[in-house]
């Protein structure tokens, strides 16, 4: 039998399906509950259960109240296609068709007779309904349990046969097949090899061959060796279950050295960075000091600087004092030669003695050249003033910007200190940090000897209670 197609609506989880099945085999497959099982259900029902059984009742649809109805179309032999259509229920109905060429189908049976024409046409050993031997619910038979056994009871196969079937039809058509199968040469030549195992097995009388070279012997020594086989696999077994519980214990080591390798390298990159900042900490303890040598430096240039200033404001009252001398020998000059002009005039009126005249002439010369000699010197005393207070005022400057250069250079100096104590207060931190991680570990290691101590000590007892049961 070939099934060609088959229709399900309604029927339990399925509200409407049609599959067409294809030549050679077909698989129905996919995820659970989507209904591969309830299909077969359907298939088992539509061939051989009445459609006024109750049994149809847990296979109502569960999203309507309409009855179930099976549709199947299949083929028993070439051009006898058959469709059979049952509604199941108080007001079913079944119908069974049959086709040449699966197109034009024509009525055979009705109502209760399609249920003996299909066990007709099926010869599965099941006998018709409410004859002898007939039962309630679904029927079964060796080929029916075989062909359409459920999914939760594939094994029910082996505990039927065919001397249980209620009639001979299954039998019959199990006897027609092997006789069929029978004219196959190939199984001609399987079941001559069949026999000639069987021959070289048993005697005639049908016991046991044990003599040399007999398929019992073969197999007694082949299990003989098979034993030796597993020994020995049992001994490699045991050595590998010795290796692999070292393995464990060496792969455990390399793991704790591995976090220990973890943990130092951690520890050593702290330090080295601990030893980065000591250095820069170095670096910016030997700027302080330099900051404060020129710090003590400009201070030395600020006291020089405020003496020259001191200097300066002198000279500049020596400068006023000899402008005021100046000034006040410009006007004895000009009284002198006031003076003197007056008695010229008063030698000329009167008419004096030409000696005296030349005397006086003579005087009056010496008193200019002595009062020009007074003016140059005291020129000259105040042109080298001036060029003193000159080279100070240049001083001064330069001392200015030198300061104001060392100024720079002393606050660049300070923020430069002020990160280096930042730095070294960041350096102290981390040493202390590392102190504590160094502790940390320090404990971590103890509390890991502790329990591998413990571990020891466990094993050490179990062992002992193994060799007092063992011995005792």
């Amino acid at each position: 039998m070939r099934l060609h197609r088959l229709r399900i609506v309604s029927f339990a989880a399925i509200g409407n399906v049609d599959v067409e099945f294809g030549p050679g085999l077909n698989v129905l497959y996919g995820p659970n509950d989507l209904g591969k099982s309830t299909v077969v259900a359907a298939i088992r029902l539509g061939l051989l259960l009445p459609h006024t059984s109750t049994h149809c009742d847990q296979y109502v649809g569960w999203t309507g109240s309409d009855d179930p109805i099976v549709e199947m179309t299949f083929e028993t032999e070439a051009q006898r296609i058959w469709r059979v259509r049952k509604q199941f229920g108080k007001g079913g109905s079944s119908l069974l068709q049959e086709s040449r060429n699966g197109q034009d189908f024509d009525d055979v049976e009705r109502g209760r007779k399609v249920d003996a024409k299909l066990r007709e046409i099926l010869r599965w050993g099941i006998p018709e309904p409410g004859g002898t031997g007939g039962g309630k619910g679904l029927p079964e038979s060796f080929l029916a349990t075989a062909l359409l056994s459920p999914q939760d009871d594939v094994s029910a196969v082996l505990y039927n046969s065919l001397q249980g079937d209620p009639t001979v039809s299954g039998k019959e058509q199990i006897a027609a097949a092997l006789q069929a199968v029978a004219q196959d040469p190939l199984f001609v030549a399987l079941l001559r090899e069949t026999q000639a195992q069987r021959d070289a097995a048993y005697t005639d009388k049908g016991a046991k061959k044990t003599a040399k070279g007999s398929k019992f012997k073969a197999a007694a020594e082949r299990l003989n060796e098979t034993r030796d086989e597993k020994e020995k696999l049992q001994r490699i077994v045991a050595d590998s279950e010795g290796a692999e519980r070292l393995l464990r214990e060496l792969i455990d080591r390399r793991a704790y050295k591995q976090e220990s390798s973890a943990v130092a390298a951690d520890l050593v990159a702290t330090l080295e960075a601990l030893a980065s900042q000591a250095a820069c900490r170095s670096v910016a303890a030997e700027q302080v000091r330099l900051a404060q040598e020129d710090v003590l430096h400009i201070q030395r240039i600020g006291t020089g600087v405020a003496t020259a200033e001191r200097e300066v404001a002198e000279l500049v009252e020596k400068i006023t004092e000899a402008e005021q001398e100046l000034n006040a020998a410009r006007r004895r000059q000009v009284e002198t030669d006031a003076a003197l002009e007056s008695a010229e005039e008063a030698v000329r009126a009167e008419g004096a003695d030409p000696g005296v005249t030349d005397t006086l002439v003579r005087q009056q010369l010496e008193l200019r050249k002595s009062a020009s000699d007074q003016a140059a010197r005291e020129a000259q005393q105040r042109s080298d003033i001036a060029l003193a207070a000159q080279k100070l005022v240049r001083a001064v400057a330069a001392a200015e910007r030198e300061l104001q250069g060392h100024q720079a250079k002393t606050d660049s100096a300070l923020e430069a200190a002020s990160k280096a104590k930042a730095t070294a207060k960041n350096a102290d931190d981390e040493l202390r940090r590392c102190d504590l991680l160094e502790r940390a570990l320090d404990v971590q290691v103890a509390d890991r000897q502790t329990k591998d101590a413990q571990a020891a000590v466990d094993n050490e007892a179990a062992l002992r209670t193994r060799l007092q049961v063992v011995t005792g």
